[in-house]
């Protein structure tokens, strides 16, 4: 029985990426293979006509009986597979159309949000996904404190080390108090001679964080 590879619901919700511009990578990631599978359609039934071609051949060239019946069986065992494959190709199409319908939602979000380089040329998909990824992960972090807060009362220490990883989460978490804001990020010495741990400089600011990013 044929079935498609995902809901709508899933490609909705379930479908890795916490912000827009993650789900829309991910999501491009689908609709490309999905298309590259409608691709196979047309494959198949070329292959298939080919057989038929390549059997009537054999008996108009009068070829041994053996041979004429080894390719009958190899069109016979095509066909029986040919009902599951056109509902399996419909349904494909069906996934092709939910895929494009949730990437246009996405962009109509997205697109006020696309940067552009200083010549005024403006940033790839794959481009802001990059920019992007401190948000994700800050978003993807933000989520797993929260949902440890509500299950035992208090975040883990590896959520916590993960949240120190870079300054920009660090802060974002803080603001929105998942961090204490007496809370303080250690940092060593880029010295290798001078070993130290001392308290990082100030959090940026939000705004300072993004254009550090855009410029890295």
């Amino acid at each position: 029985m044929s079935s498609k590879l995902n809901s709508e619901f899933n490609y909705r919700y379930q479908v890795i990426g916490e912000t827009p511009w993650e789900k829309l990578h991910q999501l491009k990631n689908f609709h490309q293979g999905r298309v590259r599978a409608e691709k196979l359609e047309e494959i198949a039934h070329m292959k298939y006509k080919a057989k038929l071609m390549e059997l009537q051949t054999l008996k108009d060239s009068k070829a041994l009986p053996h041979i004429i019946l080894n390719l009958q069986a190899e069109i016979m065992e095509i066909e029986s597979f040919q009902q599951t494959e056109k509902e399996s190709f419909e349904l494909n199409r069906h996934e092709i159309s939910i895929l494009e319908k949730l990437m246009k939602e996405l962009y109509e979000i997205l697109e006020p949000t696309r940067l552009c380089h200083e010549n005024g040329t403006p940033y790839s998909d794959d481009e802001m996904w990059e920019a992007n990824a401190a948000n994700e992960f800050t978003v993807t972090i933000g989520k797993e404190i929260q949902a440890e807060i509500l299950a035992v009362g208090r975040p883990s220490p590896a959520k916590l080390r993960n949240a120190m990883s870079n300054p920009y989460t660090f802060h974002a978490l803080q603001q929105v108090g998942l961090i204490p804001q007496e809370a303080v990020m250690l940092e060593g010495n880029a010295d290798p001679l001078k070993i130290e741990v001392r308290v990082a400089p100030s959090m940026v600011s939000v705004s300072n964080a993004k254009e550090d990013l855009i410029k890295n």
